[in-house]
């Protein structure tokens, strides 16, 4: 059912308003199918650089290839570069090789995806009357395409990179607990050095960002049931990996589309079609398998639980969501605080069993999770995984980064502010008082979505450790709130996540790029807010009636007490 009557609300009244609906609906729906197809040969177009152009030896890609013999030919074909006579470019040099193509294929995905936005946000404010039956089928193209990029990502290339490291390390962990009876948070890889994916990793340079504690538990046992499918082939590993990923993403759209018809029934189009067909998204979550990509399931779980009411399932799905990524830890005070404010609203009773409830499930899923991994690791384990999660040792593609690695220095008496130990205790100071604001504001779902939004935005922004993965949740939490401001800030750092992943394209690795994906979006951010709010204000006076002073009251506004500020 829709959650709005807009039959009641818009009465039909002339049979000409449905008509109109249906050629909106039709449409709307020619633009998608256009759109759609575009996207997917932009998609195919991005194989070349999936498959590490440029490289000359990857034992990654050579699995892969034997692996699917069959898609050797296609990818033989979809390399487009060497038909195309690209030597006039000016900025061949500039952009190591021919990289800069990938530029301007991210870009045409991302016009692309705006042009689709902007025709679902048409339709949905145009089709008011009945409007679950006339996007239905909207709905259905748009998972379709969904389908059929994920399935696109699949079967893409891969090479032997920075990028795939999560996929190989997750599925050396399951492994290690499979295989070879170990527990990865407290072995070392060095033992597996005859294992094959061990061998793989070993072509990397070494990155101490990357850490068993940096996953929870239950990604950790996801990994043992990969292991356990894919057996001590690495290419099959990565296909179950991307398979999962595939059924993860689909089912977060749909989800999406289920969360906004409560919040944002206008723009569910929108929304839907800017978390489904994203590049971002499909690029790194699904051909380039993260954990955040399962987060964000769990974090819409939680969500659409308290939407509906079922404060104890939602703080059970945020657990779970703890237990994929541990960072989401700084988000569980704010719905554990919300779901008990709105229980307290039906009574002393229920709030006192629903608050047992939750310290009765918190304590149960925490040992269930856990105790598998007990064994050599313990209370102390778990307290200094936590600590290397929040208080990095380690800064890469960060502001921090890009700060330590600039060319003039700050002073003797200064630098000691820039190490990462030093910024990530100021990240988690600004991110702690924040939090503690939020916890006093929040008092709806939609002031909760934007509380949780800004957390994890600020912890994508502040620590010293970066990944374009970290904006998988800021972006679905903005997009579903209805603040536009929350929204440009979550796009424009989007587009640098894009610039993120085109820089780690490149042979050398610029360690200054965090000015360039994150500096600059903030800095674009702050004069669209400011740009924005002159314009309101100057639009406002401009509008507003002339009225004699003599009208206007004497007396100062009373506001309530602070105290006093009702739940």
């Amino acid at each position: 059912m829709p959650a709005v009557n807009t039959l009641a609300i818009y009465p039909v009244r002339d049979v000409s308003v449905l008509r109109r609906q249906v050629r909106a609906r039709r449409l709307t729906f020619f633009l998608l199918v256009v759109l759609g197809c575009s996207l997917e040969l932009c998609y195919l177009a991005l194989y070349p650089w999936l498959a590490g152009r440029g490289a000359k030896v990857d034992p990654l890609r050579h699995d892969w290839e034997q692996f699917w013999p069959g898609l050797t030919w296609a990818y033989q074909r979809l390399d487009w570069i060497p038909y195309v006579n690209l030597s006039w470019f000016p900025w061949h040099g500039l952009l190591y090789g021919h990289l800069y193509p990938l530029l301007v294929l991210l870009g045409a995905s991302l016009f692309c995806i705006w042009l689709a936005v902007l025709a679902g946000n048409w339709a949905g404010r145009r089709i008011l009357i009945r409007s679950t039956l006339y996007l239905g089928p909207l709905f259905g193209l748009i998972l379709f395409f969904s389908i059929l990029f994920a399935v696109t990502m699949v079967i893409a290339p891969l090479s032997l990179n920075e990028l795939t490291r999560t996929m190989l390390v997750s599925g050396l962990y399951g492994r290690m607990v499979e295989f070879y009876y170990l527990n990865p948070y407290i072995a070392h890889s060095a033992l597996l050095a005859h294992d094959p994916v061990q061998i793989l990793l070993n072509y990397l340079p070494a990155q101490p960002s990357f850490t068993p504690g940096s996953v929870g538990p239950l990604w950790m046992d996801l990994s043992i049931l990969i292991a356990l499918i894919s057996r001590s082939d690495p290419a099959q590993m990565i296909l179950s990996w991307r398979v999962l990923a595939l059924g993860v993403h689909i089912f977060n759209a749909i989800l999406l589309w289920n969360f906004t018809s409560n919040q944002k029934p206008l723009q569910r189009l929108g929304v839907t079609l800017s978390y489904a067909w994203n590049p971002l998204v499909l690029l790194v979550g699904v051909a380039l398998v993260h954990p955040e990509i399962l987060l964000v399931s769990f974090l819409l779980l939680a969500l659409f639980c308290l939407q509906r009411g079922a404060n104890v399932l939602s703080w059970v799905c945020a657990l779970l969501a703890f237990l994929v990524c541990p960072y989401a830890l700084i988000i569980l005070p704010l719905l554990f605080v919300f779901a008990l404010r709105r229980a307290s609203l039906q009574g002393c009773g229920w709030f006192f069993l629903c608050a047992l409830g939750m310290l009765v499930v918190t304590v149960l899923v925490i040992f269930l999770a856990y105790i598998p991994y007990w064994k050599g690791w313990g209370v102390i384990g778990i307290l200094l995984n936590l600590r290397d999660i929040f208080w990095q040792a380690h800064a890469i593609n960060s502001l921090d980064a890009a700060i330590l690695n600039m060319p003039v220095h700050l002073p003797a008496n200064l630098s000691w502010l820039i190490l990462p130990q030093n910024w990530s205790l100021g990240a988690l100071t600004i991110i702690g008082c924040y939090l503690f604001f939020s916890l006093w504001f929040a008092n709806s779902i939609e002031t909760m979505l934007q509380c949780c939004g800004w957390l994890l935005l600020l912890w994508a922004i502040l620590q010293p450790l970066y990944w374009p993965c970290y904006l998988f949740v800021p972006i679905v939490l903005a997009l579903s709130s209805a603040s536009r401001k929350t929204a440009w800030g979550a796009l424009l750092l989007m587009l640098g996540a894009l610039a993120s992943y085109y820089f780690w394209q490149w042979p050398d690795v610029w360690t200054g790029q965090g000015l360039a994906v994150i500096g600059i979006p903030c800095l674009l951010w702050g004069w669209c807010i400011f740009f924005y709010a002159t314009w309101q204000m100057a639009l406002g006076r401009s509008n507003q009636p002339l009225e004699d002073d003599n009208n206007s009251p004497t007396f100062p506004i009373e506001h309530p007490p602070w105290a006093s500020r009702p739940y």
